[in-house]
């Protein structure tokens, strides 16, 4: 089982809608250990899209608020309330940006052998919810930002978003 390349914003694949996964297998299960590999790896990372290691297939692990899941062809089917944090990304590594996201929703999704499972969450484990699903559709966080700049702590560096937007092609007509 290999580490995947996290794919950085302003690769295409970022910004392509993951297929629904219809075979569930040997490959299947050794893609989603690479991810988990991957995932385990990374630095600061809470959870990975299949289309962030250039796999267009609907697949997600979390490891995150102390939960692991492998959501495979999730869909959200409610969101409610909201709230404002501020996200990052593995794709886009040391800068975090303000976005609203539903505080509370119910996702439905398969398991690595097709098993269908639904739950709920709210919280910080919602917010991850969404934004990893969002990733499946080619939506990035900074697609749902309203200020008009992403922040790196570290560096003591703002960046434009509309330079951001300009590398990754915003896809707004979508949101």
């Amino acid at each position: 089982m290999k580490i995947f390349e996290i794919k950085h914003f302003g690769d295409p694949v970022l910004r392509v809608k993951a297929n629904p996964v219809t075979q569930f297998d040997k490959k299947l299960a050794e893609q989603l250990d690479g991810m988990w590999k991957t995932l385990n790896a990374a630095e600061n990372g809470a959870a990975l899209a299949a289309n962030q290691v250039g796999l267009l297939k609907r697949m997600i692990v979390i490891d995150y608020c102390g939960e692991r899941f492998e959501l495979i062809n999730p869909v959200i089917v409610k969101k409610v309330g909201s709230l404002f944090g501020y996200e990052g990304c593995l794709s886009l590594p040391g800068y975090t940006g303000k976005v609203e996201r539903a505080e509370q929703v119910w996702i439905e999704y398969q398991d690595r052998n097709g098993k269908k499972k639904e739950s709920g969450r709210s919280g910080d484990l919602a917010v991850c919810f969404q934004h990893e699903t969002d990733h499946l559709d080619g939506i990035l966080f900074t697609d749902r930002m309203m200020e008009p700049y992403i922040v790196n702590n570290d560096m003591e560096e703002k960046i434009p978003l509309e330079t951001i937007r300009m590398l990754t092609g915003v896809r707004t007509g979508d949101l």
